[in-house]
């Protein structure tokens, strides 16, 4: 069955924006509950990313995956389904969709 990774996109957030110790247990359990209702269907529920990074071009390294953004990748699933609908069945239920303003894209693995 194909497998599809779901990237997650937010906006880029400041310290006093981050949530309370009480809002991220709930969140958490929001994400633990995503994946209760699509046991089959979520294979790596993958991971959060922090905001830094470093970037390669052209040989040149440079601080922050996307300097200048103000929305970036901030984590991923990979989920298994039939096709692009069932997949995006399971996506429509990820609760980073209720972060305001974050977006996930869905993209089919290529299986090499």
């Amino acid at each position: 069955m194909p497998k599809y990774l779901l990237i997650y996109r937010t906006p880029a957030m400041t310290e006093a924006q981050m949530p309370s110790a009480d809002e991220l247990q709930a969140m958490l359990a929001s994400w633990q509950a995503w994946k209760a209702a699509f046991p089959a269907q979520i294979v790596d529920m993958g991971d959060g990313l922090l905001p830094t990074g470093r970037t390669i071009k052209a040989g040149v390294v440079t601080d922050g995956p996307t300097i200048e953004s103000k929305e970036l990748v901030s984590g991923y699933s990979i989920v298994e389904a039939a096709d692009y609908d069932a997949a995006l069945l399971v996506a429509k239920g990820c609760p980073v969709l209720y972060v305001p303003g974050a977006s996930l894209e869905v993209r089919q693995l290529a299986a090499y």
